[in-house]
């Protein structure tokens, strides 16, 4: 059975932006059905935020292409893997930042959706949880020490480290002396998550 059917409602609306609608019924992808309605439900949420308040940032031409189909199906694959709802609405937002316009430079959307798919739910809590922890001005620009206290709620500081270590090894943070800086990478699924 084809795993993207709960997200055909979804989809369809965005077919005011330029998705064919009519091409819908080509996309297939072999997933999980259940977790893959689950994951319909936020991408409808996030679609409709969407079209509420970034109508005019619409990426239409991607909207249109092949890549956009690939990103679908990637999110779909990910929500397989996905623990929880809070991952599951991650998904999501980072699917319906992929329909958005960036400027230069602009994030590699297929790139962000294969690491995102990647990402623990811990890790995912500790990746949102940092920029709580860094300066709101400029989080790029601060760091998170590595024998710190710092923590997010609900993790010991053992599992804040761990977390941080399997976020290093995608990418996502790089070690500096005694902090943790965010890299290049992690920028990218900021922007594409609206973080």
């Amino acid at each position: 059975m084809n795993a993207l059917l709960p997200l055909f409602p979804a989809l369809q609306s965005l077919e005011p932006l330029g998705l064919p609608a009519s091409s819908l019924s080509e996309w297939f992808a072999y997933a999980n059905q259940r977790q893959a309605a689950r994951l319909a439900t936020h991408v409808q949420t996030e679609f409709h935020a969407l079209l509420v308040a970034f109508a005019g940032a619409v990426d239409h031409t991607y909207l249109r292409s092949d890549a956009f189909q690939a990103n679908v199906v990637q999110a779909v694959r990910a929500a397989e893997m996905a623990e929880s709802e809070d991952k599951l609405r991650f998904i999501a937002r980072a699917l319906a930042g992929c329909v958005l316009s960036f400027p230069p430079p602009a994030p590699d959307k297929f790139q962000t959706m294969r690491i995102i798919e990647g990402m623990s739910d811990r890790e995912l809590r500790v990746f949102v949880g940092m920029f709580d922890l860094l300066d709101p001005i400029d989080p790029f620009g601060d760091s998170v020490p590595v024998n710190g206290t710092a923590t997010v709620a609900g993790l010991s500081r053992q599992e804040f480290a761990a977390a941080l270590l399997g976020l290093a090894q995608q990418g996502f943070l790089v070690r500096e002396g005694e902090v943790w800086n965010l890299t290049a990478l992690a920028r990218q699924v900021a922007v594409l998550t609206r973080i």
